[in-house]
């Protein structure tokens, strides 16, 4: 049994950093042609510049990835912001795209430390890599605490994509979970026990993540839970 992607419900919730004086964050999904495409957006600081971009980039992304494909969506939302004469566009941020295609697949791109998630029989992994230098520190066998204090700096973003490029996958999953940043230090076990509970609930569930991300973290912290159009009912 499948349901069509303009039938599916797609879990969302968002929630400000509890020292921040907005929420910088943007989640945005959109359905063309029996094809689905979501994107989270996370600003590059707190200022309502910043949340405007953030808001527009993630619309604009979801319908050019909806129509054609994600590398395309975030190209497109990076012409809102880029700067050949600036070497540090502002404002700036995160952005992570997916779309489904038959099978179960999804393709997905990001350009900074926005991340995203498949989780199939029971198992969640990581899908994404940060474009941050911890991890490159960790890539490169520095010290974890050495790593952590270096999570925050990006090494690529969206306004700087024109001279960087789009980092692209193919995975196959019954759900995805794209998230920002403020997600990233909660335990993939309780990720796993969270998405399991609520399987049949994207929306809880993406409240859920978004209440057990807080305990780890101060940061904006926005989640998407998206089923797959051909997931199996149990999932839904």
């Amino acid at each position: 049994m499948t349901t069509t992607a303009s039938d599916l419900v797609v879990g969302h919730a968002t929630e400000k950093g509890p020292k921040r004086p907005l929420n910088a964050d943007a989640a945005a999904h959109h359905v063309h042609g029996g094809r689905l495409a979501a994107a989270i957006v996370d600003g590059t600081g707190s200022t309502a510049e910043v949340a405007d971009l953030a808001g527009l980039a993630a619309t604009t992304a979801v319908r050019v990835a909806a129509r054609r494909t994600p590398v395309l969506g975030i190209v497109a939302a990076s012409e809102l912001c880029a700067d050949a004469e600036n070497e540090l566009p502002t404002p700036d941020g995160a952005i992570v795209v997916a779309a489904t295609r038959p099978g179960r697949r999804w393709l997905v791109a990001w350009a900074g430390d926005s991340v995203a998630y498949a989780a199939t029989d029971g198992q969640v992994k990581r899908v994404t890599n940060p474009h941050t230098r911890g991890h490159l520190l960790r890539v490169k066998g520095a010290a974890e605490e050495e790593a952590r204090r270096a999570d925050h700096q990006l090494m690529h973003s969206l306004a700087r994509v024109p001279v960087y490029g789009v980092w692209a996958m193919e995975a196959q999953s019954d759900m995805l979970v794209l998230a920002s940043d403020g997600l990233h230090r909660l335990p993939a076990t309780e990720m796993t026990g969270i998405l399991a509970a609520h399987a049949c609930d994207p929306e809880m569930c993406a409240q859920q993540l978004v209440k057990a991300g807080r305990q780890h973290s101060n940061d904006d912290i926005t989640v998407m839970v998206l089923p797959h159009p051909e997931t199996p009912p149990g999932w839904r």
